[in-house]
């Protein structure tokens, strides 16, 4: 089944105040010294006194700088990884990308009743209620609100903040309905008609957003809104410390420097190339830290070579006794455009998928793992496809006779470009499918994109020409993050066009079936997301297999060195410090 889950972008938000940075201080924990118990014997030769040896703080090697420790502007890694264990928030992620709660005391679905729908017709909503588990504090000491809450919501929908959020764009309201509850109303089909308009007004000025175009999609909306991630969109600042803070301000606050966070650590010091967390004097509710403290080095080697230490992403260290945790990290897949020859036929983009082996693409299996898919390697079962479809491959490449538009048949060959970008392994797994797709019958033309990320034309932005977005392609091989939305990748609606394009892939393949649309928005933003939206996703997916718009080929794989630390679980699209607190020294 291709693997496909939710993500989330962990933000935060607050309102006043711009806090006192903390004095900065280095990290220094002095051995403790024991007065012995007993008078030793004169006429003996006392043993030496063993120093206790004090713990280490933990290491953490990251890459890149750090752009702001603002929890809605940091962009960096290194930063995130800061953030992860600075901020916690009230329902986050696990290791799985399954909900749990942290600073909220469950997670609001329909078994709980945490989260229902509300009302008829176009005014039904979806209301979820979110309980601040008690003594969730600020390091400072002061009580995490349902005030903190709303400033949150309300400094990101703020114009002069120069923030965008889908998730928070789409509640309507945010209510404290007790010092410790949060109530929040997600936008009605009517209301979501009323933003696409720009005619919406509430407490908010959804009407900025509407001449943003951000509501456009909601014109025809006949259902409420109910994102798949609805669960994350209660963030929290101290807004005891933020609520004097103009909007337009918080990027470039002391607070983007030396935030106060909610977490189990505070900051200690923060230097050009190293940033010190220490445990905070504050009880954690989660559990006592495990450990006594952690040192984010940028771009650097730890000071110590034996010091507890993770390294995590493509940081590399220089280090024998480490031992590293795999975990994956994207999906490497080749991508046909069912609006291109020859894959407006279902069977040749089904003869694809059974001509390649994917075990034999050459990419490294110690960091990567098969993906599970109908449509496996079967070399018969491709060239019966083809059959069906009309295609004679005796000799190859395979020929077909067509009728064009004048009335004259005309023999096409069965050849398509293939598209990919400059980076390892890619080159070799593009020639291994050349390879492969050559023995049953395609001619295929490797082209190589030089350049990664937004500076490769595959990736570069729709007015930029990018090759995806404006689908100027005819098949494309590039790695996509993991996990990530069904419904962003293959519904109608994601199809990138010169007006609706999110800078994302979308569905660049073009793929369009109103059946699999249903599916996909009862699974990711139907009334199926509080109770259990995995029957109408798996269908879809069964769906888009057989259709095969995509061709799964492998899950990549990160790894995190760890050397005398326990705990570390790292995961897809989180910071790999999400459970810091938890981590302990051998």
């Amino acid at each position: 089944m291709l693997a496909v889950a939710c993500t989330i972008a962990v933000a935060l938000a607050a309102c006043s105040t711009e806090p006192t940075p903390a004095p900065e201080a280095t990290l220094v924990i002095q051995p403790t010294i024991f007065a012995p118990t007993e008078t030793p014997v004169p006429s003996a030769t006392p043993e030496p006194t063993a120093t206790p040896v004090p713990p280490q703080p933990i290491t953490v090697l990251t890459s890149g700088g750090i752009d702001s420790l603002h929890p809605f502007y940091a962009t960096s890694q290194a930063a995130r990884d800061v953030l992860g264990a600075l901020f916690v928030g009230c329902v986050g992620q696990d290791d799985q990308q399954q909900p749990i709660a942290l600073g909220c005391e469950a997670v609001p679905n329909a078994a709980n009743a945490g989260a229902q729908f509300i009302g008829e017709g176009a005014d039904r909503y979806l209301q979820a209620t979110f309980k601040i588990r008690p003594g969730w504090r600020w390091t400072d000491g002061r009580p995490v609100t349902a005030q903190d809450a709303i400033f949150a919501w309300q400094l990101i929908m703020a114009p002069e903040s120069g923030l965008r959020d889908p998730l928070t764009q789409s509640v309507y309201s945010m209510q404290a309905l007790d010092e410790r509850t949060i109530a929040v109303q997600f936008m009605s089909a009517a209301q979501a008609q009323a933003a696409a308009s720009g005619a919406l007004r509430g407490d908010v000025p959804f009407e900025y957003f509407s001449q943003l175009g951000d509501y456009a999609a909601y014109a025809n909306r006949a259902t409420p809104l109910a994102p798949r991630d609805y669960w994350a969109v209660v963030r929290w600042l101290p807004s005891h410390l933020l609520r004097d803070l103009p909007p337009s301000q918080h990027r470039d606050s002391n607070f983007a420097r030396q935030p106060v966070g909610d977490g189990a650590y505070e900051i200690a010091s923060v230097e050009p190339n190293r940033v010190l967390l220490r445990p905070s004097a504050q009880p954690f509710s989660t559990g006592a830290v495990a450990n006594s403290g952690i040192t984010f080095v940028l771009d650097a080697q730890p000071a110590s070579p034996d010091a507890p230490l993770i390294a995590p992403g493509s940081v590399a260290i220089d280090a024998s006794d480490v031992t590293p945790i795999t975990y994956t990290s994207g999906l490497e897949k080749l991508v046909l455009n069912v609006d291109r020859f020859p894959f407006e036929d279902v069977k040749v983009r089904q003869a694809v998928a059974h001509a390649i082996d994917r075990a034999a693409l050459g990419q490294d299996p110690a960091l990567s793992q098969a993906v599970p898919t109908a449509l496996t390697y079967d070399p018969a079962k491709s060239a019966a496809l083809l059959a069906e479809a009309g295609w004679a491959c005796d000799p190859k490449p395979c020929q077909k006779a067509f009728t064009d538009d004048t009335g004259e048949t005309v023999t096409r060959t069965l050849a398509f470009r293939l598209t990919t970008n400059e980076r390892e392994p890619r080159n070799a797994v593009a020639q291994a499918i050349q390879k492969q797709l050559a023995e049953a019958g395609f001619a295929v033309d490797a082209e190589i994109v030089f350049g990664l990320g937004r500076q490769s034309r595959l990736f570069a932005p729709y007015d930029q020409g990018g090759t995806l977005l404006t689908r100027n392609f005819d098949a494309a091989l590039y790695q996509s993050p993991a996990p990530g939305s069904a419904y962003g990748e293959f519904a109608c609606a994601s199809i990138p066009t010169a007006e609706a394009n999110d800078g994302s892939q979308g569905n660049a393949s073009g793929f369009c079936d109103p059946e699999v649309d249903a599916l996909l928005n009862e699974a990711e933003g139907g009334e199926s997301v509080i109770a259990d939206p995995s029957a109408p996703l798996f269908q879809a997916l069964a769906k888009i297999q057989q259709a095969a718009p995509i061709v799964p080929l492998y899950e990549v794989a990160q790894q995190v060195a760890v050397r005398g630390v326990q705990g570390v679980k790292p995961a897809a699209h989180l910071p790999v410090t999400w459970n810091a607190w938890a981590w302990t020294t051998e």
